[in-house]
This record gives structure tokens, C-alpha cells and sequence, in this order.
């Protein structure tokens, strides 16, 4: 049975989505602060769902402070819909927000797909499959990136975005495109994959604000331009 948490301090909220896992195979670790979730925290876990409304450290600085050292997905459940909360979450390296009140059944449905690709992420492999580019490595089957020698630190849906773009470079791709095949769903706003190339910009590209990868095509999405070669 997969371990997730869920950090919340409503513990009747916890509750509910606990027993509701339950029923779908998953098990629930409560943590009912930022820094009982911080402590409880260990490789057995494979997402944390994150409320951002908590006493003392609040979701968006316990979503820091994780994300310093662990990519481990985090799945932000919060009442706050507005858009710009949102691109917020997003942009401090949440993987996904789903806002209250919301549709057990779709939550439990990205649970598990990003538990699905965490796993995939994580899986040791048995060959080492590497895309280059410039300075930039890409190892595909070992989810790893190396930009001059040192190690990017990718969350696994950045990682994917980075792969289906070099996949498919001097290509134009729509953010439809992208979302259905990074994502594997029609659930998300397209301006998830906005927020998603502002970060993965700001990790591979040297200057960001004009970018010689990523580059945007007005009205339409993306294109990768780099000449690839694979190892």
C-alpha cells in the first residue's frame, strides 16, 4: 500500500480523506502542521497533500522548505481559488492544486498518477539512455539532469516537461499538447504549463528572460530549438 500525507490542521478534514484513501489502497500519514509534516517526512512517503491556511509555518513555506531538498510530489488542497493563489502554488514548486470543495474521486485520480510518475522517477534503470545538448545532459532513464558538470534539481513533472520538449525539438507544440502528454489529462487549466516553463526556464536556461531553448510562439505555445544528440 502507498504511504502519502496529508498536512492539515482540521483534523476532520484529514480524517475524511484518510478513510477515503483507505478504500482506494493508499495510506494516509496526518501531520496537523508545517513542522509535524517537516519531522514526519521520510522515503516511504510518496506525496504530501498540503493545506496552505495553517497556524505558524503556513503550506507555501513548508512547500520551501521541502522542496530544498526533496522532489517528492505535493498537491496543494486548498480553499483559496483564485487564479493568482494558484500560479502561487505552482510557482514554489507545488506539482498540482486542486482547490475546496472538491471531487474525491479526482483527487484520489492525481494521487495516484503522481505517485505513478514519482515511482518512475525514482526506478532504477537498466540502461542509461542520455540526451545532450550544449552543456546540458539529459538522463533519461534515470530522471537526471547535469548542466556544467552539476546536477539540476528537477521535481518529476519539470523533468517530463524537459524530456517531451527535447523529444520533440524545433517543434511547435501547443499547450494542449503538452498538457495532455506531460499532465495525461484534460483536468488542468493550460496555464499550469505557463507556470511550469516559467521554473523550468529559471533552472536550465542562462538568461531567462531571454531564452535560447524555450522560446514562446505567440497565441499558439512552444518551441524547443536546440540540435540534439543522443548517447
Amino acid at each position: 500500500m502507498d504511504k502519502i500525507m496529508m498536512v492539515d490542521d482540521e483534523k476532520k478534514i484529514i480524517h475524511m480523506i484518510s478513510e477515503f484513501m483507505k478504500v482506494n489502497g493508499i495510506e494516509v500519514i496526518p501531520a496537523y502542521s508545517g513542522k509535524d509534516a517537516i519531522e514526519k517526512l521520510d522515503k516511504d512517503i510518496k506525496l504530501i497533500i498540503l493545506d496552505i491556511n495553517m497556524d505558524n509555518l503556513d503550506g507555501l513555506e513548508t512547500c520551501k522548505i521541502i522542496r530544498q531538498k526533496n522532489n517528492i510530489p505535493i498537491l496543494f488542497l486548498s480553499a483559496r481559488s483564485s487564479q493568482y493563489d494558484k500560479v502561487l502554488g505552482l510557482g514554489i514548486g507545488a506539482d498540482d492544486y486542486i482547490t475546496k470543495p472538491f471531487d474525491p474521486i479526482e483527487l484520489v485520480a492525481r494521487v495516484k498518477a503522481h505517485i505513478r510518475r514519482y515511482k518512475e522517477y525514482n526506478k532504477s534503470p537498466s540502461s542509461r539512455n542520455v540526451i545532450r545538448f550544449d552543456n546540458i545532459e539529459i538522463y533519461r532513464n534515470i530522471y537526471k539532469v547535469i548542466k556544467d558538470g552539476n546536477e539540476i534539481n528537477l521535481s518529476t513533472t519539470e523533468f517530463n516537461l524537459l524530456l517531451f520538449f527535447a523529444d520533440n525539438s524545433y517543434t511547435v507544440l501547443t499547450r494542449k499538447q503538452i498538457l495532455n502528454h506531460v499532465w495525461e489529462s484534460e483536468l488542468y487549466d493550460e496555464n499550469i504549463v505557463n507556470t511550469y516553463v516559467k521554473r523550468l526556464r529559471d533552472k536550465i536556461e542562462d538568461d531567462k528572460a531571454n531564452p535560447k531553448y524555450i522560446k514562446s510562439v505567440r497565441g499558439i505555445g512552444y518551441i524547443f530549438e536546440a540540435q540534439i544528440s543522443v548517447i
